[in-house]
């Protein structure tokens, strides 16, 4: 077997990736006993019928040139706080991409359920903290915010794009 990536489209101003190796696995010694997977995984977290203290829309975008990449009109600022929200709420975030490139939502401390793509709903297995975006086009997730406090950050995982710019903070108080 052969680990590889698939190929991969951004959309017309993004990147094309060829299929491609990615390692070769030489496997030696005493073989063990299989392990039989388990006959059930935890019940999913639902968020959909939890009360909301916020409703926020967070827009991606590039410039022209895609050199430059925004949320919500800014660059990222370490010393600006670009969100607030309020431990044990529940919100619900629309994320709506302004390019023609995908990118790729990610939060980091606190999982999100999606709820749709593009409108149509998402029926999904699990809390999830990473989701793309389509190129022009919108994600709704509901947010939860249990256990942590402070700054955080939310950003496109896409490399270049947070390493230029698309990264914004996530202040959570009590």
């Amino acid at each position: 077997m052969w680990p590889e990536t698939l190929p991969y489209d951004t959309g017309p101003a993004g990147n094309q990736f060829p299929r491609a190796n990615l390692a070769t696995l030489i496997s030696s010694g005493k073989p063990v006993a299989r392990v039989a997977p388990p006959s059930a995984f935890a019940p999913p977290e639902d968020l959909s019928d939890l009360p909301l203290a916020r409703r926020r829309t967070v827009v991606f975008s590039e410039n022209k040139a895609g050199t430059k990449y925004y949320i919500n009109g800014k660059q990222f600022d370490a010393h600006r706080v670009d969100l607030r929200s309020k431990l044990n709420t529940t919100e619900e975030w629309t994320v709506v991409n302004t390019s023609d490139e995908q990118y790729s939502f990610h939060v980091h401390t606190n999982h999100f359920q999606l709820m749709s793509i593009n409108g149509v709903p998402h029926h999904g297995h699990s809390l999830q903290d990473i989701a793309n975006v389509p190129a022009r086009g919108r994600l709704v997730i509901r947010i939860r915010f249990t256990n942590y406090t402070g700054k955080t950050v939310l950003h496109c995982h896409i490399l270049n794009h947070e390493d230029m710019g698309m990264m914004a903070i996530l202040g959570i108080v009590k």
